[in-house]
């Protein structure tokens, strides 16, 4: 500590006690002014900090469970075939409600690569459906999968995503927003929905 310190004092008044001045590369810069004698209480946000979970352990319990609450709300017993991958799902990406897709954005919005299910998108197919390889962060388009909490969610839309666009008893709609089998149309965005529900029941309503 004492080789991070810069100890000055100043000698124009004997005995005036000395301050420390800490190297500039070494400082803490804020934003704004907190009178901390005011501060009665300091809270902490556990998750990933204080409490540091087992990795991937809590994401392949998290996946399982999901898995099982879609099967229990009517969505195919073949998705028990599903195991969690943790090499795969990645913190940050966007999921395209509307196309299904899930896109690696970078701070303005332009879009790095993206996947449908686990293919890759070509350059291409990407300028096709977002125009100069952009999207606009919206509500009602995009859901932002920021936390490491969304890692086992992030692998099941993949793993969704793929399994219903290659199962021979479904196909592709014209528009390419979801399948069909039948007089059954199931868009991306109604899967997504049905995940999010899944996810929020297994951490907030499972005894």
């Amino acid at each position: 500590m004492e080789d991070c310190l810069q100890r000055t004092s100043s000698t124009s008044e004997k005995g005036m006690r000395r301050t420390y001045k800490r190297d500039p590369a070494h400082r803490i810069f804020v934003n704004r002014n907190l009178r901390m004698e005011k501060i009665k209480f300091f809270g902490f946000d556990m998750d990933y900090t204080l409490a540091v979970y087992k990795s991937p352990d809590l994401e392949i319990k998290t996946f399982d469970m999901v898995v099982e609450r879609m099967i229990s709300i009517g969505y195919p017993e073949d998705l028990r075939s599903f195991k969690y991958k943790p090499l795969f799902p990645v913190r940050g990406l966007w999921f395209d409600h509307l196309y299904g897709n899930l896109l690696k954005v970078d701070g303005f919005g332009n879009i790095l690569f993206g996947v449908h299910g686990f293919r890759f998108m070509k350059p291409s197919e990407i300028e096709d459906l977002y125009p100069n390889k952009f999207l606009h962060l919206s509500e009602n388009r995009v859901y932002v999968l920021n936390t490491l909490f969304n890692l086992p969610e992030t692998y099941l839309v993949a793993c969704l995503v793929d399994y219903f666009d290659n199962n021979p008893r479904y196909v592709s709609t014209q528009e390419k927003t979801g399948v069909k089998s039948g007089e059954l149309f199931m868009s991306y965005r109604s899967i997504f929905q049905d995940i999010r529900s899944a996810v929020d029941w297994v951490h907030f309503d499972v005894r």
